[in-house]
């Protein structure tokens, strides 16, 4: 039987509303009501702030919305509902593979965040950890775990997880469907999402040359490490939020797509998902400042909104920085031959290529020339005990320089048959880890707390990170009457194996079982 008139009408109905567009200042208020309810949050798990501050709080909140809605009328149109929703089921895949929502293998940094929102869950805000002598507060980038950990204490741990993997579908597919606005056609659109998705160093072979073979984890090989696309959405999320909201908000300032206001009013609010991801989006931000002021374009609002949005994400900036003393800034000194080795299979075969063809970059070559001056040096920079900030500083840059790339593959030419080349060898990086969410079981269910959970896998190194004295904590976000947290913990983290691709090149079982 043929489709009745009705039947077509209506999907001539449903494809007209998929191809209206999505108000862009519609997604970035979403955006900065979320961030900035998570500043609030923040505020209630430590119980310092009075009722009026809510109050002031939300005021605030609508003014910037307000601030930055005003500033966006007479910019382009967002992307097409369609975008939007493909954007979100892309992000909703990508997350579940990397085992959010528990249905596939998750990698082992989870233990350890699952065990956090199992600790904020449980236990009444504020809350103090009782296993040491001194109490510690939990004191580490959070935003992503403040309103699941609600949702766990009203509707159970199950809840919880369903929780944080929607939300982080959601901010991400919007971001996403954000950064769709930088290409003009559908054509153009697919292939910077490509690029997007597989975009990674050769760490195949630098596999190859240091270690003989292709690991569980090949992006280990040279000790110091750029992530790819989707080891950055298995493994750190949050930080790829933070990150990839510094790039688009960047490029779509630079391509006169939005304004500066949207922009610089969406960064402090990313500090509470990731202070390392925002550092990186800084040094763009001072270049947009730059230019601006140059050009003599500056107006109050561009001051005044990110202004009170900063205000805003004080608190949560001095909860981060509380206790800081393992979490220092130092310069190491990384061998050239390492460093040199490193980057000529992890970024000079993309950022050579373009700075030869920088003339016609629509970003600019002085976006290209920062992004290759920030990948060369940032190794050399550590802030803790680990390369987290190489990692995490990374992710704007290594965002602006894939757009670069997929504008050059859509343009053809020479250049276009060498990233091809370098992006199929870079996309073996980002299916060994898919790989992984078929090769081995879903992710159980973490019953003990941080502590036990970090010792894990983690045992050898500091738990500084996540924790704070509460002695150390500064006075304005000190909690004055915290609960204690119950130090018992029960034999078993988990159930069943949970395997590292970490050990698994030594110990095929992985090793841990969650027994400890």
């Amino acid at each position: 039987m043929g489709a009745t008139p009705n039947d077509t009408a209506g999907q001539g109905d449903l494809t007209h509303w998929l191809a209206r567009p999505a108000s862009a200042g519609g997604l970035v208020a979403a955006l900065l009501i979320w961030l900035s309810g998570g500043q609030m949050l923040l505020w209630r798990f430590l119980d310092v702030a009075p009722w009026w501050a809510y109050a002031l709080g939300t005021a605030a909140t609508l003014l910037i919305v307000g601030g930055v809605l005003r500033a966006m009328r007479g910019f382009p149109g967002g992307p097409s509902r369609g975008t939007l929703l493909t954007c979100i089921l892309i992000a909703l895949i990508l997350l579940v593979l990397g085992g959010e929502g528990r249905f596939f293998y998750a990698n082992v940094d989870w233990q350890v965040r699952f065990a956090v929102l199992h600790d904020m869950g449980v236990n009444p805000w504020p809350f103090v950890y009782t296993h040491r002598p001194v109490p510690d507060v939990l004191r580490a980038p959070i935003g992503m775990f403040l309103a699941p950990a609600l949702v766990f204490k009203a509707f159970g741990p199950r809840a919880a997880d369903i929780a944080l993997l929607v939300q982080n579908a959601l901010m991400i597919g919007i971001v996403l469907a954000l950064s769709s606005m930088l290409f003009a056609t559908r054509r153009s659109r697919i292939v910077a999402l490509v690029v997007f998705l597989v975009f990674s160093g050769m760490d195949a072979i630098g596999d190859l040359l240091i270690n003989g073979a292709m690991s569980s984890h090949m992006e280990d090989w040279a000790n110091i490490q750029y992530s790819s696309t989707v080891t950055l959405a298995f493994w750190v999320p949050q930080h790829a939020l933070a990150g990839w909201i510094g790039a688009v908000g960047y490029m779509l300032w630079r391509r006169e797509q939005w304004p500066l206001i949207a922009f610089l009013a969406l960064l402090p609010m990313t500090a509470l998902w990731s202070p390392l991801g925002l550092m990186g989006a800084m040094p763009f931000a001072a270049l947009a400042g730059v230019r601006t002021l140059l050009a003599r374009r500056l107006t109050v609002s561009d001051i005044a909104v990110p202004a009170m949005s900063s205000l805003m994400a004080i608190p949560g900036l001095f909860y981060m920085g509380a206790a800081g003393d393992d979490v220092g800034l130092r310069v190491i000194a990384l061998p050239f031959t390492q460093w040199a080795t490193f980057q000529a299979l992890e970024t000079w075969p993309f950022l050579i290529p373009l700075l030869l063809a920088g003339s016609s970059a629509r970003f600019g070559c002085d976006t290209l020339w920062l992004a290759f001056a920030w990948l060369m040096l940032i190794p050399i920079v550590q802030i803790g005990w680990s390369i987290d900030f190489m990692m995490r500083g990374s992710i704007t840059a290594l965002a602006i320089v894939a757009a670069m790339v997929a504008d050059k593959i859509a343009e053809g030419g020479a250049v276009r048959t060498w990233l091809l080349a370098v992006l199929a060898i870079g996309s073996l990086t980002g299916l060994s880890e898919i790989r992984r969410a078929f090769l081995f079981p879903a992710a159980p269910q973490v019953r003990c707390t941080f502590f036990k959970a970090w010792d894990q896998n983690f045992a050898v190194f500091p738990k500084g990170s996540y924790l704070a004295p509460l002695p150390q904590m500064p006075a304005l976000i000190r909690p004055a009457h915290p609960a204690l947290a119950s130090a018992q913990e029960p034999a078993r983290c988990w159930d069943g194996q949970w395997p590292s691709p970490l050990n698994l090149d030594n110990d095929p079982s992985g090793g841990k079982n969650g027994v400890k």
